[in-house]
């Protein structure tokens, strides 16, 4: 039978319109701890103001870091049992 786990991810989305910047932010809470994930956006001022476009790239950005801190985390746990990390 298989083991199903549900993690969560709240991912908050702000836009700064003075200075062109999307800031999105991953949070991940899972035993007892958080990870969070940071993104930015920036649109040159020439540029079509196209909000969707700001979001999906701050928000993928956040998400890699988050991914990036997970591969972090997992591989600190196998080097505590002496086992070689992932690449």
């Amino acid at each position: 039978m298989a083991n199903t786990t549900r993690w969560i991810i709240d991912l908050d989305i702000e836009e700064v319109q003075e200075e062109c910047r999307t800031v999105a932010v991953a949070r991940l809470q899972r035993d007892g701890t958080t990870l969070e994930g940071t993104g930015t956006a920036h649109r040159h001022p020439r540029d079509l103001d196209l909000a969707r476009v700001g979001d999906d790239l701050a928000a993928a950005r956040a998400l890699v870091e988050l991914a990036n801190l997970l591969q972090t985390d997992a591989g600190q746990v196998l080097e505590k049992f002496g086992a070689t990390p992932p690449e």
